[in-house]
């Protein structure tokens, strides 16, 4: 479902404390009070719960922070800031990857696009990612690389590794790094990361970089359906901001994707690896109708998970590492 211009001005002004009438809201969408109650009724359809009282008017039940764009630049230091090339919010979109592989590779370097709200959002392997509004951050950023797609195998690790940077600077602790980019805490997800680059095998390439990550899931529409171990940032650190996670995110990823660019992949393997939730664990990794059982043993020099199975160790490029191993 997506929401309207009155719809997502009200989202902003009503508040969980205090009651806004029927009237003052209608002054300040310029409608009726008819039309009040409607939008009302939208965010509701949105998950958004609102307490109406007789005579009081509407409040929110729950605090809702929506994203802006002042607030996420305040969170980022000027080396990522002087790499930022654009920032927009949207309400709602199909999905941040998507609209940002839309736009011509040559105006994607450096601009980054968040949404409130997507309804097709994408995850690994063509999966749904659950995207309800006002929650989470749904994030993209375009990036240009000038080596070729060979270079590019490491790019993911890169990405899920800024987005543990990023936890790391909002206080989260004990979480890591699910192969190649599940961000993870207690066997229990809690991002993940969807890279997504067109290029010539000699360079230059295009990059389209989307991360997601769960902020205040708990109490969303829908999350009973997802068929996966979950949690979220408001659970683990109460009081949470989505625009400071969204900042910590932008700022990392300006950083160390032009770290990337610059040295490789070799300065970042030490800190991926101290973030490996798998090493050293009996895991399983599906490959489209086979499947591979051994000892995660780490990283490949081409990104891809080291597994040892009877004695021989193996680079395996793609597939699903099960979560199984981590109970």
């Amino acid at each position: 479902m997506s929401i309207g211009a009155q719809a997502l001005r009200l989202a902003g002004f009503l508040s969980e404390q205090q009651f806004r009438s029927g009237e003052a809201i209608a002054g300040v969408l310029g409608c009726s009070r008819t039309a009040v109650w409607k939008q009302v009724e939208q965010l509701r359809a949105l998950g958004i719960a609102v307490t109406a009282v007789p005579g009081q008017g509407y409040r929110l039940e729950q605090p809702l922070e929506l994203l802006d764009g002042k607030r996420i630049r305040a969170v980022m230091g000027k080396p990522a800031l002087a790499r930022l090339a654009g920032l927009r919010v949207l309400a709602d979109i199909d999905s941040t990857n998507s609209a940002l592989l839309h736009v011509p590779p040559s105006e994607r370097h450096g601009h980054a696009l968040l949404a409130e709200l997507q309804s097709g959002g994408r995850g690994r392997h063509g999966r749904r990612w659950h995207s309800p509004f006002g929650r989470n951050v749904y994030l993209s950023l375009g990036w240009r690389f000038e080596e070729g797609l060979a270079e590019m195998s490491c790019l993911p690790l890169v990405v899920a590794l800024a987005a543990s940077h990023a936890l790391d600077r909002a206080g989260l602790v004990g979480h890591g790094i699910k192969w190649p980019n599940d961000l993870v805490r207690d066997g229990a997800k809690l991002g993940g990361c969807l890279v997504e680059v067109q290029g010539d095998p000699q360079g230059p390439c295009h990059a389209v970089l989307g991360v997601g990550l769960n902020v205040h899931m708990r109490g969303a529409p829908g999350v009973q359906r997802i068929d996966r171990q979950w949690t979220d940032l408001g659970s683990l650190l109460p009081g949470v901001s989505r625009n400071v996670v969204a900042g910590l995110l932008l700022d990392e990823l300006l950083v160390q994707l032009a770290a990337f660019a610059g040295q490789g992949f070799e300065p970042f393997r030490e800190a991926w690896q101290e973030r490996d939730v798998l090493a050293g664990r009996t895991v399983t990794v599906q490959q489209a109708q086979v499947a591979v059982r051994g000892l995660a043993r780490g990283i490949g020099p081409r990104g891809g998970l080291l597994l040892e199975t009877r004695g021989v160790t193996t680079e395996h490029l793609a597939g699903e590492a099960s979560l199984g191993a981590l109970a």
